[in-house]
């Protein structure tokens, strides 16, 4: 696939701003990526990342509280942020003749946010009520119980949003050492995607960003170790449906096999003829239905499969079906039309995330903040897709889905457990 060349401007404090000129449409999409996330929280202090968020918007030395979103609403623009395991980011679109407005103001929070104490404390209340309701989640429950399974060291172990214990007791002064430890040029980059002149914006940005100081630089974690056996956990739920979750950990994003199991999620669960979804769905009416996909990472990630059981149907039963699938794939491999069909679906994909602006901000984003080659991967990644053999998806499907590998979590109706059918 081609892609449209990305100029790199770089400056002396270790910032860095990747522009893709599109002339298509009068927009600009601005997505301001932190090297910032759950796994760079240590214990006491998870939920940092995600809280911190939420504060950007609270008021900094330019701009006070609500001010950001007013300014973006009057010019016509959208603005929104997100934080997960690995990355904070933040992002705009505006109009092209005023989109400049956008590294203005991120320039001035990246390390003028005010973090004032009524501010904060009103916000941890919010911050509480989404973990309150998160709680309430049977889906968000199971995911997060897959995750404390899967990492027992390394601190995807952490749910992004924070153990309640710590956000309670967390200061301002905690969450401004946080900021002040993290927040910093070197630890960020800026992707501009839309209809601006390369030559004057980069001159803007070194203009904005140049002059701020570098931050101490990304520690390292631990690693987690090697497992051989299996981790399975019941969560009782007072609703009515029973759900089931697996997951094992594979690689990093942007190494081959992580294109390996772009295929294999694709080939198990991606529309009605997928293997997973055709059996349990369409032909035996176990599950109303059933997810799979290959959620890699900055360190290695998770391979998930989920489903969700009608009526009666016994997670013992679907869990079973679900490996006697996996172990199909290890055995034959998927047919040449099966293989096929998945990179089709796969460049469509591509294809969708092209359309607009913000779509290819927010790729470029995170191929150069997570991925093993960075934004240059995004050109050679169909080329990867379409030399993946059956053999290879057979060998990396063995790999990774051998017996021990899988951490388990089924979501069964307390009313059930009760009548001993868990």
């Amino acid at each position: 696939m081609k892609l449209p060349k990305v100029e790199v401007v770089e400056l002396k404090n270790g910032f860095r701003a990747f522009l893709l000129e599109r002339h298509n449409l009068p927009i600009v999409a601005t997505v301001l990526w932190y090297q910032v996330g759950a796994r760079d929280e240590l214990s006491g202090e998870t939920g940092l990342s995600h809280f911190l968020e939420h504060m950007m918007f609270k008021g900094s030395s330019r701009y006070a509280k609500g001010e950001i979103d007013l300014l973006t609403s009057k010019m016509g623009g959208s603005n929104n942020a997100f934080t997960d395991c690995d990355a904070t980011a933040y992002y705009f679109t505006l109009a092209a003749d005023r989109w400049e407005t956008a590294l203005e103001i991120e320039a001035d929070r990246m390390q003028g946010c005010l973090l004032d104490a009524e501010e904060f404390a009103a916000e941890k209340q919010v911050v509480l009520e989404e973990l309150a309701m998160g709680a309430d989640d049977p889906w968000r429950r199971l995911f997060e119980a897959i995750e404390t399974l899967s990492y027992q060291v390394h601190p995807y172990h952490h749910p992004v949003i924070g153990w309640k214990q710590d956000l309670e007791r967390l200061s301002v002064a905690g969450m401004r050492s946080y900021y002040e430890r993290c927040y910093g040029p070197n630890r960020a980059f800026l992707v501009a995607a839309g209809d601006f002149d390369r030559k004057a914006a980069s001159k803007r940005i070194k203009d904005l960003f140049g002059a701020l100081q570098p931050v101490e630089e990304r520690s390292p974690v631990l690693a987690e170790p090697e497992t051989r056996d299996e981790r399975r956990l019941l969560l009782k739920d007072p609703g009515s449906l029973t759900r089931i979750c697996m997951a094992c950990r594979t690689c990093k994003m942007g190494e081959r096999d992580d294109f390996v199991l772009d295929l294999i999620s694709t080939l198990l669960g991606s529309g009605r003829s997928s293997r997973l979804h055709d059996r349990l769905v369409t032909r035996e009416n176990l599950a109303s239905s059933v997810t799979v996909w290959n959620e890699v990472r900055f360190d290695p990630g998770l391979f998930w499969v989920a489903a969700e059981l009608v009526g009666d149907a016994e997670a013992q039963q679907v869990e079973e079906i679900i490996r006697e699938e996996l172990l199909g794939l290890v055995r034959r491999g998927p047919s040449a039309a099966e293989l096929r069909r998945a990179r089709m679906q796969i460049l469509a994909n591509y294809l969708h995330e092209s359309e607009t602006v913000l779509d290819s901000a927010l790729r470029i984003a995170r191929f150069e903040g997570l991925a093993q080659g960075g934004h240059k991967l995004l050109r050679k990644a169909i080329g990867i897709y379409e030399g993946v053999s059956a053999s290879e998806i057979k060998a990396v499907a063995k790999r990774f889905f051998a017996e021990g590998s899988w951490n388990i979590v089924w979501s069964i109706p307390e009313e059930s457990v009760k009548q001993g059918r868990a």
